[in-house]
């Protein structure tokens, strides 16, 4: 995730009387620098089960002319353990709280699963197959790797030794073994020496007061990742949404951002799940207002059960996506701008350990993305995130009541089950109770096929249905990989599936910065302290 999912008002009860926070008291040892000094509940119950560490916060919005709160949260870590890590937040909202609520959540989030999880290593099952556990334990308590989404090729079987960790299923409280591979959110988790057979991801992990809510938060991005990541970013549609007949508050957003010359463009990805997936793009029609080149490429995402606040939500994130990006990737100065004095320089120093370690093609394709003005950029996306092809009326969008997060969930997991999938999570909650945390994971839903190539029988389907040529049957190659699934599956498609790893990459091309992201001021700090701009443009 690369920001938390804004609070709506409606939900702020759910926090334990946000209408009216009380100060926080700061203990002798919680050193917080930035933040107003009256804080949510919901903030202060965050800040509590967080490890030790400086906390520094600060508003954003002034990277732009929105003026929508993006608060950014920092904790500066005291425990040497965790070298290199910099947990962070970005929250957003119609207000403050809003925005504060999500920014230390997202920290909890990224954090917490460590935490939690590390305790645990002991009980973990080593270097053991699915095949060996289900001998002990039966096929329903062990999650089947070929159920996954394994990257298209890999080796990974029912027959291959993994480490494993406890998961917990949904609808009876069972425990199910689940690969730390899929489990694990960072390399903190995993035992020396341990390769995971996909690239740790965060997507699935939820906050909230607790369990059930954190796991509907969850459930809910997981859906908005499956729904949408065959249909935008460089395989976008350009499947524009009629507005006609919204709500005012979103209408009055839409309004806004053009009366601030920036033209908004929501668009529709899926209703699967009788569930309203869509997401906002777009651009400032003054190439030179565009706040920093990089904001170009903004984008909100949001699925939920009411597609007005499914609109509601992509249209905030869309506006916060291009301060986040502007403050991450934009230039050292200009972030700077709202920082406080030294905060940046710090974070740098801080995370450089990290810095090294982090995927190089993110890197690089950020740094070339750099050199480009925003018109430049714009004609980068112009064919893709900003295309206009078709139109589909919100009004025919399926919506369902859903008073606040818990009902969200609860209707999330609710049609998940139905159609037949297994609702599985971590339980990454502090003990004592007053946050949740998880990450949840369905077998079955499908995320990162266009960055790391993972795919199972859902988006091989998918394709297929579209007569897409990313998906062949044949001969393998060197660059027409199997896409691993179980013999039920193969059976279902008549025979094995090939992706095609080479046409993906070239699809991709120019718009991995879409997909991934290089830690913040990692590019910007390339590129201005060690001679990126002397080395002239990349080719």
């Amino acid at each position: 995730m690369t920001a938390t999912d804004a609070l709506d008002r409606d939900d702020r009860a759910r926090h334990d009387s946000l209408a009216a926070p009380r100060p926080y008291r700061r203990g002798s040892s919680r050193r917080i620098e930035g933040l107003p000094e009256r804080l949510p509940d919901a903030v202060r119950a965050y800040l509590d089960v967080l490890p030790e560490g400086r906390v520094v916060g600060f508003n954003l919005a002034g990277l732009d002319r929105t003026g929508i709160p993006v608060w950014f949260v920092a904790l500066f870590l005291d425990d040497p353990f965790y070298v290199g890590a910099m947990p962070s937040g970005i929250g957003y909202g119609a207000t403050d709280d809003e925005a504060l609520i999500g920014a230390v959540a997202e920290i909890a989030e990224n954090l917490m699963p460590s935490v939690a999880l590390l305790p645990r290593r002991g009980e973990n099952e080593i270097a053991r197959s699915y095949d060996d556990l289900v001998r002990v334990h039966g096929a329903a308590s062990v999650a089947d790797p070929l159920t996954l989404c394994l990257p298209a090729g890999s080796p990974v079987g029912r027959d291959t030794p993994l480490d494993w960790t406890k998961a917990i299923r949904a609808r009876t409280g069972e425990s199910v073994w689940m690969p730390l591979d899929i489990a694990a959110t960072d390399y903190f988790e995993l035992h020396k020496g341990y390769q995971p057979f996909t690239n740790l991801i965060t997507n699935g992990l939820g906050a909230g007061p607790d369990v059930e809510f954190a796991l509907g938060h969850g459930l809910l991005e997981l859906l908005q990742r499956d729904g949408n990541g065959l249909l935008f970013r460089a395989l976008d549609q350009g499947v524009m949404l009629d507005l006609d007949g919204i709500g005012p508050e979103n209408r009055a957003m839409l309004d806004r951002l053009a009366s601030l010359g920036i033209r908004a463009l929501p668009k529709f990805a899926t209703d699967q799940f009788g569930l309203t997936n869509l997401y906002v793009v777009g651009y400032d029609t003054d190439p030179a207002r565009t706040p920093c080149p990089i904001a170009l490429s903004a984008c909100g995402e949001a699925c939920d059960p009411d597609r007005e606040r499914a609109l509601r939500k992509a249209l905030l994130e869309f506006q916060a996506a291009r301060v986040r990006k502007t403050f991450g990737h934009g230039p050292l100065a200009l972030a700077d701008t709202v920082a406080p004095p030294g905060y940046v320089e710090a974070f740098i120093q801080k995370a450089l350990p990290s810095l090294d370690l982090e995927e190089s093609r993110a890197l690089q394709a950020m740094l070339a993305w750099i050199d480009l003005s925003p018109a430049e950029l714009r004609d980068v996306l112009r064919a893709t995130v900003y295309s206009e092809r078709s139109t589909k009326a919100f009004s025919e969008l399926p919506t369902t009541p859903a008073p606040d997060g818990h009902a969200r969930g609860r209707i999330a997991r609710e049609r998940l089950e139905e159609a037949g999938f297994d609702v599985l999570y971590v339980d990454c909650s502090p003990p004592g109770g007053g946050v949740g945390v998880v990450k949840a994971i369905v077998p079955g839903l499908e995320v990162e096929t266009m960055s790391y190539y993972r795919i199972g029988e859902r988006n091989t389907r998918k394709l297929i249905e579209r007569d897409h040529p990313l998906i062949r049957f044949g001969t393998p190659t060197e660059t027409l990989l199997p896409v691993r699934l179980t013999p039920e599956a193969l059976e279902r498609f008549g025979g094995q599936p090939l992706f095609d790893v080479a046409l993906a990459e070239e699809i991709v091309g120019s718009h991995y910065p879409l997909y991934r992201e290089p830690e913040s001021h990692h590019a910007p700090f390339r590129y201005e302290r060690q001679g990126r701009r002397a080395q002239g443009r990349p080719a």
